[in-house]
């Protein structure tokens, strides 16, 4: 089991990251801060590993910089080979509430992010479909699952798999009463 200290959450690596994908993108502090509704010192703070960004912070930072939440994560673990324990795995919830991701294996080289999908019943009409940079591809393992891509509906159930370009915009629908589960990854 890892210390308090190995366990702790690593405010510095992921500060020093959003400022290595800030500066890559040739923003600044300034202007960054206004995209994502924090002040020019809060950002500042978050870069420098001084606070801990808020999950929507990070995903409001991933939109705006182009680049898949999960690459804040990654190469925290300096070991070549990873396990993630289930009780240690995070759980997220982005833009639509009805949607967890389980982070199964965190990426360590930069190739790609796993995680198990699970899509609560009914849809969240409301909420816009969703783009970000990169590709993804799901296997579903439970239930049924719709997902909209741009203005196609296409239909998944258990055993089917889908693989997509994550520019178009997209959402998940999931017509049942019972949760629908997938296995999904994500390639920056």
């Amino acid at each position: 089991m890892g210390s308090k200290d190995e366990l702790a959450f690593p405010k510095e690596l992921i500060g020093s990251k959003i400022r290595q994908y800030r500066r890559k993108m040739g923003l600044t502090v300034v202007e960054l801060a206004a995209r994502i509704g924090l002040s020019q010192s809060a950002l500042s703070q978050i870069e420098r590993g001084l606070v801990n960004p808020s999950l929507d912070t990070l995903w409001k930072l991933s939109y705006y910089l182009e680049i898949p939440v999960f690459s804040f994560f990654k190469d925290i673990s300096p070991s070549k080979v990873h396990i993630t324990r289930r009780e240690e795995q995070k759980v997220m919830t982005m833009l639509h509430p009805n949607v967890l991701y389980r982070l199964i294996s965190p990426a360590l080289d930069g190739k790609c992010e796993m995680f198990e999908l699970i899509v609560k019943p009914g849809e969240v009409k409301h909420l816009p479909q969703l783009a970000h940079q990169g590709e993804e591809c799901g296997y579903l393992i439970e239930g049924r699952l719709e997902v909209l891509i741009e203005d196609k509906v296409y239909q998944l159930e258990k055993g089917d798999s889908i693989y997509f370009d994550s520019t178009l915009e997209h959402k998940f629908y999931n017509p049942e009463e019972t949760d629908a589960v997938g296995i999904w990854v994500m390639f920056p």
